[in-house]
């Protein structure tokens, strides 16, 4: 039985991907609309927005992390933090921090480098905010105080950015290759928010004036 573990972990992952999939795609731009009209709201909108921004606040503040470590399933709270650079952000510089609800190697810490691949086609540099589904492949270092580790990973959600802030709905997998310990599979789904480009001014309104 401990062997189908990571199976049912992953099986688990894909079904909570396809729910994040068809959540994020819908939910920010209703929610941005009510937030940016709020004479459009109807009586539903109104009862319902509350509990939208409570469940959004909520994965903001503490994502949800589940792993697998020697044949044991164990759980926490994790959070990321990271600066994009690029017309859309899409290069990144990320650092997070887990914590994990047992004895011994609770806290994590990883820094690392991610890509934004943007699957919505014809997107131009905008300092308005446009909506993506995204797929985020990147590699991390990791080290929990005792041991030290390197971590692919690919993530699937629907980011909301522009050339300085990004606003990212997501469902994470990765591999932790531990040399000297034992080797860990994770997965969290939860809210990022990012900055990008924060020294430098791309001029877009400029070059959109200029390409007219």
């Amino acid at each position: 039985m401990k062997s189908r573990s990571p199976h049912v972990i992953l099986l688990s992952a894909l079904i909570c991907l396809q729910s994040v999939a068809g959540f994020s795609q819908e939910y920010p731009v209703s929610a941005l609309n009510g937030i940016l009209h709020p004479a459009d709201r109807s009586e539903t909108g109104n009862s319902t927005l509350p509990i939208g921004i409570g469940v959004a606040s909520f994965l903001y503040l503490f994502n949800p992390i589940v792993l697998f470590q020697n044949d044991k399933i164990g759980g926490g709270l994790t959070k990321e933090i990271s600066l994009g650079f690029g017309y859309f952000g899409e290069h990144r510089l990320a650092a997070e921090y887990s914590y994990i609800f047992r004895e011994g190697s609770s806290s994590h810490l990883r820094f690392g480098y991610k890509y934004d691949i943007l699957l919505k086609e014809n997107l131009t540099p905008s300092n308005l905010l446009q909506g993506t589904s995204v797929v985020s492949l990147g590699a991390s270092y990791f080290y929990d105080f005792e041991y030290h580790g390197v971590s692919p990973e690919i993530s699937y959600g629907y980011s909301i950015r522009n050339d300085k802030m990004l606003i990212y709905p997501n469902l994470k997998i990765r591999y932790t290759y531990i040399p000297d310990g034992s080797n860990m599979f994770d997965f969290s789904m939860g809210f990022m928010i990012g900055f990008a480009n924060p020294f430098i001014d791309l001029n877009i309104r400029k070059n959109n004036s200029s390409d007219k």
